[in-house]
């Protein structure tokens, strides 16, 4: 069973909703918190781009959607993992630096 394609006419009219929405949660953003405008319509577009990222790389890891299995894994979804794993010590050894900074001080 294959996925059925979007027309032309549907993706762009999707695609416009899509932007659409972001540009109104940015007015609003930018309304209430008073903050400017193409801040806000910085933050809310790159919000929307980097969580469509997120999902793509979730769903093509091992027990997601694109790969239940977990035998074909992307490479890039193993890099990214070690990636993260690297950042994940790399924060650890700075939040101990930080508890011996605070605890011990810096004489």
């Amino acid at each position: 069973m294959s996925t059925p394609k979007l027309g032309r006419r549907t993706a762009w009219l999707l695609g416009l909703g899509i932007w659409g929405t972001v540009l109104l949660v940015a007015v609003a953003l930018s309304h209430f918190a008073k903050l400017n405008f193409w801040a806000c319509l910085g933050m809310t577009a790159g919000a929307v781009v980097v969580n469509g990222l997120v999902a793509t790389l979730e769903d093509d890891l091992p027990g997601g959607f694109n790969n239940p299995d977990g035998k074909h894994t992307p490479r890039y979804a193993v890099i990214t993992g070690w990636v993260a794993r690297g950042l994940l010590v790399v924060l650890v050894l700075f939040c101990i630096l930080a508890l011996g900074l605070y605890f011990f001080g810096s004489r």
